[in-house]
């Protein structure tokens, strides 16, 4: 008796696969497709804080924020100033690549739109050596626990 032909002997093997593949797939089947038709949607994102006091709270972290017409209250460093008023004080940071159409300098008393994220505070010898900061101004930071990193910002008139 002869040998098998090559092709036979390398359908078996093949076809044994082949058999084994369709069960593994029948077993686990078609995913599942809600009652209404249509796949359950995507979470939305939350929206951006619109307000200073929103910035301040601990849950705030990670989120957008969208700050309209808020005034500049004192400037810390060529990057960092401070916005809002009283206990409501939110330190603000600008992005090194920051836009900003106007390239106007911040000034105390300027009004501004800012957009960015918040960030957790960093400690007082990081927030020293990042942002050019005394001392006294990364205590405060760092009491706070949040900060605005600033993406963009705009005169507060566009």
């Amino acid at each position: 008796m002869g040998r098998r032909p090559r092709a036979v002997r390398l359908a078996i093997p093949a076809a044994f696969v082949a058999v084994l593949t369709f069960v593994a797939l029948w077993r686990v089947g078609a995913p599942a497709v809600p009652a209404s038709g249509s796949s359950s949607p995507a979470p939305e994102p939350l929206a951006a804080l619109t307000q200073v006091a929103e910035v301040l709270a601990d849950n705030s972290i990670g989120r957008r924020a969208s700050l309209e017409k808020v005034v500049v209250k004192e400037v810390a460093s060529p990057r960092t100033f401070w916005i809002g008023t009283g206990d409501e004080r939110v330190f603000v940071v600008l992005d090194p690549d920051v836009k900003n159409p106007s390239k106007a300098p911040l000034t105390t008393g300027s009004t501004v739109t800012l957009i960015g994220l918040v960030r957790a505070a960093p400690t007082e010898d990081q927030a020293i050596k990042q942002w050019a900061l005394d001392p006294a101004t990364a205590k405060t930071v760092r009491q706070r626990g949040t900060y605005l990193h600033v993406t963009e910002i705009r005169p507060a008139s566009q």
